[in-house]
This record gives structure tokens, sequence and C-alpha cells, in this order.
């Protein structure tokens, strides 16, 4: 029986879309995961209504049924996601930021160093031992903690970022997608127009709210005031992140949610890429992630952190000491925050 000419395109990308990454013209193949959530599949979407194959295949009504799927559930999720990011930076983070905004934190610190230099205290009505009495957070724990909640953070950035650049990359022309239940569903190439909607739209978008999402996590977490909340919270900012991903999985059906799992942007780069790959990108993320830290957590809230340190001290010279419920004795060390 004789094939298809869409059957046949179908059929030529099973033979081109090898699993192995091949060299070509000095360069290498790259592919790269379309995410598994409403971004995902508005990509995706796009992609196949702009298929001439697919398009023929499958007849318009369901391309364009399949866009307006994409479209919506994109649009759910992405709307979703920036409210919740919102309320998170304008509300939350707000009102834990209000104490430490009353009064500078450095001029605070200086009157608690002053203090213990002296050996007196303060009296329990000034603002600063109020205000380090109700700070329950230990010294370099924001720190540590916010570097975990950016190493959290890094897949998903690097990830939209070498989407977007692949998708910014591919040549222009109608694509071919391998339509098999077995076998990667790879976007090798996309039309002008759909390629730069898609760009434009969907992944510079994602880069953005994924980058602010890590920025506004380690807000929240830097103005934590105790170490319990501090590390309950953290795993809690994940929830977050998930909601593309839940939107996506709730509200789309079995066959859209199958094909977004198996489909990849593949485009052949001719320079080499295997040493960005193998280990280049390792040293520039360790390098990257711990230089974000040490600039936000000790340069830019680095008059927090100091009035932290200086309490921290404070009451361990005049509370602690004359509390006996005040933490755990441990071999005639005190143990408290």
């Amino acid at each position: 029986m004789a094939m298809s000419p869409a059957r046949q395109a179908y059929g030529k990308v099973v033979e081109d879309s090898s699993d192995e990454t091949s060299d070509v013209e000095g360069g290498e193949s790259v592919e790269v995961e379309i995410q598994k959530n409403v971004y995902g599949a508005a990509l995706l979407a796009i992609a196949q209504v702009s298929d001439k194959n697919y398009v023929n295949e499958n007849g318009k009504h369901q391309a364009f049924g399949r866009l307006a799927n994409g479209i919506l559930l994109f649009l759910l999720g992405c709307c979703v996601q920036i409210v919740l990011l919102s309320l998170l930076y304008l509300f939350s983070e707000e009102r834990m930021q209000d104490p430490y905004e009353q009064n500078a934190t450095d001029v605070l610190a200086e009157e608690l160093r002053a203090a213990m230099k002296a050996d007196k205290a303060l009296p329990e009505s000034h603002y600063a031992v109020g205000l380090c009495l109700q700070d329950h957070s230990l010294p370099w724990s924001q720190s540590m903690v916010s570097f975990v909640w950016l190493c959290k953070c890094v897949p998903a950035i690097v990830n939209a970022i070498w989407e977007t650049v692949v998708l910014a990359s591919l040549p222009s022309g109608h694509i071919t997608i391998n339509n098999s239940e077995t076998i990667k569903l790879k976007v090798v190439a996309m039309s002008a127009m759909p390629k730069i909607i898609a760009t434009i739209l969907i992944a510079v978008p994602l880069v953005c709210l994924e980058l602010a999402s890590a920025y506004v996590g380690m807000r929240f977490l830097m103005y934590c005031h105790a170490l319990g909340e501090l590390l309950v919270k953290a795993l809690s900012l994940s929830y977050i992140q998930t909601v593309p991903g839940v939107v996506f999985a709730g509200l789309s059906s079995k066959a859209f949610q199958l094909e977004v799992n198996k489909s990849f942007l593949a485009h052949k780069f001719k320079r080499p890429i295997y040493s960005l790959e193998s280990w280049l990108s390792g040293l520039v993320k360790i390098t990257c992630v711990l230089a974000v830290i040490y600039w936000y957590c000790r340069v830019k809230h680095g008059h927090l952190q100091d009035f932290r340190l200086a309490c921290y001290r404070y009451k361990y010279q005049f509370v602690f000491p004359f509390c006996g419920q005040c933490g755990l004795d441990f071999f005639g060390l005190k143990l408290a925050n």
C-alpha cells in the first residue's frame, strides 16, 4: 500500500531523528526537553499548527483546536503563577520586612555592640532589643537555605534559557514532527512568524518567571526570623513552581499530555558544545550561584545580617545566661536562639 506524503515525511523523521548526539560540520546536535507544563503545551501547539504534515494528517479543526487548548492552558497557568508570586512579594514579604525598615538596622547593630562593649544591657523597651528578641535565626542560616533554594531553581532557569536559545536558532521552514507512539517528537524547524511568537510570548516569559520565582523566594527566605520557619517555608516555596505543571496535568487531555511529555526542541549547532555540557557548565553554575548568594546575602542585605549577628551575640551575653528554660545545656554550653 502506498504511503501518503505526510506519512512519508513522518518516516523520514524516524530515520533522521536518532537519539544519539552527532557531530555536523564540527558542531553537535542539541536536544532540549519541552517543559511538561502549560508552557510546553503552548509551544507544542504552535509547532503543530504551523506544521503542514500535522495539519494534513489530522485536519485543520484538530490543529487549531489543539492551538486553542494550548494557549488557554498557558494563559491560565501563567496568570495563576504571576498572581501568586505578586501576592507573596507585595504582601507577605513586605509584612515580614516592615519591622526592619522602621529603624536602620546598621544603627541598631551599633547600639547592641556598644551595650556589649560596656557590658550594660539595654532596656527591654529599646527597639533594638524588642526586634532582637523576636528574631530566632542563626548566623549564616539564611545564606545556607538560600543557596539550597537557588540550586533548586537553577535547573529550571537553565532549561528555560536553553529552550529559548534553541527555539530562536531553529531554521525557518515547515516543521516535521515524528508522530510515533514510541519515538520522541522533535521540533527541528519552524516558520518565521510562529517561531517569533513562540519565542517572545512563551519562551522569554518563561525565563523571566523562573528568574522572578528564584528572586522572590530568596527575598522571602531572607526575612524569615526563625530557623524552623525558614526551613519549612523553603520547602513550601516549591509549590508556586509546580503551578504550571499542576494546571496542565489537571486540565489537559491525556493524549495531549503524552505528546508534550515526549516532545523536544532539536537543533544542530555548528560549534562544538561538548565542553560546555561535560564540565564547563557545572563550573559556571557553581561560580554563579556562589557569587549570587554572597552578593545577595552578604552585600545587598549585609546590614541586616550584621544586625542579626550582633543580636545573636547580645542575647548570649545578656539574655540566655539568665534564662533557665532557654535552649539546651550541653556539657556546660548553652545552645539557644
